[in-house]
C-alpha cells in the first residue's frame, strides 16, 4: 500500500522508479512469480496498451469524465501506474480510444459522443493536442498502416483512409468487414461488430474485433480474429474463433471482450481484455491480461488450461505483481491527482488544492447538476472517508456515484447530516447546524454503511444502511461503475482534507 502522498505524487515518482531499472526489469526476489487478473481492478474498460521500447503505456475509455484518456505507464504489463492525462477538458463521452505510434509520433484516436477525434503527441506523457474532429460518425477506431498509407477502422465493419499526417480523411469510411457468423448456441446480447484492433505480424496484418454485446448475458462478449496479407484486407476469419468467450454464467469473469495484442521485449505475447466481474458488475469493465502463443499455421490463440482465473507466470521474468494504487490524497500536491476525474467537466477555476485542502466551488443547486468529482477503485470491499466543511448555502456529500440520479452518501449541508438512499431519498436527518464533519463509507461486499463524525466527538453510524449490488449498466445503461465521489452544490464551497481509502470493510478507529 502506498504512502497517503498525493497520488500524482506517487504516480510520478513510480513511474520515475519504473523508468531506471526498466533494463533490468523490474529484478525482485521472487524469480517466478505469477499474477493474478483484474490488472487493472476496478472500471477500465476498452484498454489500449502499446509497447515503447523497454515499457508499455494504454489508455482507456473514460467515458463521461474529464481529464480524460488516463495514460499509464509499466514496466511488465502487470503493474500500471498513471502518468498523465490527454485530455484536460470534456470532449463529451469517450469510448474505446485506440493508442498507437507512428513514424515516431504517438497518436490516439478516439470516439466522443459517437464522433472521431485524434490527439497526437511526441512522447505518450504528452504534451498532447487539442482533439481534432475526423468527421466521422463512429466508434472504436483503430489505426494501421502499410506502405505509407494509412487506415482506421472502426465499428460495424468500416474502414476509412486517412491523409498522410493521420490527421484528416482521404477515403471516406465504406464497409470493409463482416460480422463472423456468431453461432447459434452462443447467448449474447447482439451481433454488435465493433471494437477492431490490427497489428502486423510475420507477413500478416491481424483484425481483432469484439461481437457479441459488450454487456447483457454473461457469455455476451467475445474477441473474433482474422487475418489478411494487406491492411485494407481482404480478411480471412482464425480458425480458433472466438479467441476469448466467457463459457457459462458459473465463471467469474463475465462478458469477456475487446482484446488488443501487445508483445514483450523478449518475443513474449499477451492480450488485454475487459470483463464484468461475477457478482459485481458495479465495479465497472476491469481489465484483464492474458498470454498468447503463435500457432505452427500462423494464427494465435490462448494456450489450453489457461483461463482469466488462472495464475499466469509473469510476462517479465522475475518480476512481481504489486498492490493497486492507493487512492488516498492529503491534497498537499498544488495540482489535482490524476485519480480525480469530473463528471461531465473540468475547470480548474472551480477548485484548488494544496496546503492539505481541496476547495471545491458549488457548483448547481443540488447533486444533480453540481458536476461530482470521483475516483473509480477496484475490490469487493473498501473503507473511504474525507474530513468536509461547508460554507453557508453549500452542501456536500461523501458519495458512491453512478450517476447523478443514481448515487447513494452521507450528506452535510444546511438540514444537518442524512444519508441519500440511491433514488434521492433522504429518509432522516441529525446535528442540524453542523458546518463540519469527517464522513465514512463501509462498503461491505455491496452492503454499504455510513459513519460520521463531528470534530472533537467519537464516530456515529447512521440508523440508514444501503445495498448497491445494482447499480450497474445491465440496470441502469450508461456503461458506467459505482465509485467514491465527493460535490459541492448550492452556493459558496467545501474545503476537504484527508481523503483515505482502505481496501477492506474493517472500520479503522
Amino acid at each position: 500500500m502506498f504512502t497517503r502522498r498525493s497520488f500524482l505524487q506517487t504516480a510520478a515518482s513510480a513511474s520515475a522508479a519504473l523508468t531506471l531499472i526498466a533494463p533490468r526489469r523490474l529484478l525482485l526476489a521472487q524469480t517466478n512469480s505469477v499474477y493474478r487478473n483484474p490488472i487493472l481492478g476496478g472500471d477500465h474498460p476498452d484498454a489500449s496498451p502499446i509497447r515503447v521500447a523497454n515499457e508499455f503505456f494504454l489508455t482507456h475509455s473514460s467515458f463521461d469524465y474529464a481529464p480524460g484518456l488516463l495514460i499509464w505507464r509499466s514496466a511488465d504489463l502487470v503493474n500500471w501506474r498513471p502518468v498523465a492525462a490527454a485530455l484536460h477538458r470534456y470532449a463529451g463521452s469517450v469510448w474505446a480510444p485506440y493508442l498507437c505510434e507512428y513514424e515516431g509520433r504517438f497518436y490516439i484516436y478516439f470516439p466522443a459522443d459517437n464522433r472521431l477525434r485524434v490527439v497526437h503527441a511526441e512522447h505518450p506523457l504528452g504534451p498532447w493536442s487539442e482533439p481534432i474532429d475526423l468527421g466521422i460518425n463512429a466508434i472504436d477506431p483503430a489505426h494501421i498502416a502499410e506502405n505509407g498509407r494509412r487506415f482506421l477502422y472502426a465499428n460495424g465493419g468500416v474502414m476509412a483512409e486517412l491523409t498522410a499526417d493521420g490527421l484528416g480523411v482521404k477515403v471516406p469510411p465504406h464497409h470493409a468487414f463482416d460480422p463472423w457468423p456468431v453461432p447459434a448456441s452462443m447467448r449474447i446480447e447482439c451481433t454488435c461488430l465493433e471494437a477492431p484492433k490490427v497489428i502486423e505480424h510475420n507477413g500478416y496484418f491481424y483484425l481483432n474485433v469484439a461481437e457479441g454485446g459488450t454487456a447483457g448475458p454473461s457469455t455476451s462478449h467475445s474477441v473474433v480474429s482474422a487475418r489478411s496479407r494487406h491492411a485494407d484486407g481482404p480478411w480471412e476469419y482464425s480458425p480458433y474463433n472466438p479467441i476469448v468467450h466467457t463459457a457459462s454464467r458459473d465463471s467469474r469473469w463475465f462478458s469477456v471482450g475487446h482484446g488488443r495484442l501487445v508483445d514483450t521485449p523478449e518475443g513474449r505475447w499477451f492480450m488485454t481484455v475487459h470483463s464484468y466481474e461475477n457478482g459485481y458488475r458495479a465495479l465497472g469493465r476491469q481489465t484483464l491480461l492474458l498470454p498468447i502463443e503463435w500457432t505452427a499455421d500462423g494464427w494465435f490463440r490462448v494456450p489450453a488450461g489457461v483461463t482469466a482465473e488462472s495464475a499466469i507466470p509473469m510476462p517479465i521474468p522475475g518480476t512481481r505483481q504489486l498492490p493497486l494504487p492507493d487512492p488516498s490524497d492529503d491534497f498537499t500536491s498544488a495540482e489535482l491527482g490524476l485519480q480525480w476525474a469530473f463528471w461531465h467537466e473540468f475547470d480548474p477555476a472551480r477548485f484548488s488544492t494544496g496546503q492539505g485542502v481541496l476547495n471545491l466551488k458549488a457548483r448547481g443547486s443540488s447533486l444533480a447538476d453540481s458536476s461530482a468529482l470521483t475516483t473509480p477503485v477496484g475490490g469487493h470491499s473498501y473503507t473511504i472517508e474525507i474530513d468536509a466543511e461547508i460554507a453557508p448555502g453549500c452542501s456536500t456529500g461523501l458519495l458512491l456515484f453512478y450517476d447523478p440520479e443514481h448515487s447513494t452518501g452521507i450528506l452535510l449541508d444546511g438540514e444537518g447530516i442524512g444519508v441519500r438512499i440511491a433514488n434521492g431519498y433522504v429518509p432522516s436527518r441529525q446535528q442540524k447546524g453542523a458546518t463540519r464533519a469527517t464522513l465514512r463509507i463501509v462498503n461491505d461486499n455491496q452492503e454499504v454503511d455510513f459513519y460520521f463524525r463531528l470534530p472533537g466527538q467519537s464516530w456515529q453510524k447512521t440508523r440508514e444502511s444501503a445495498e448497491v449490488s445494482g447499480m450497474h449498466h445491465n440496470v441502469l445503461g450508461g456503461f458506467l461503475d459505482l465509485r467514491p465521489a465527493v460535490f459541492a452544490g448550492g452556493s459558496g464551497s467545501t474545503s476537504f482534507r484527508n481523503f483515505r481509502y482502505w481496501p477492506e470493510a474493517n472500520v479503522p478507529a
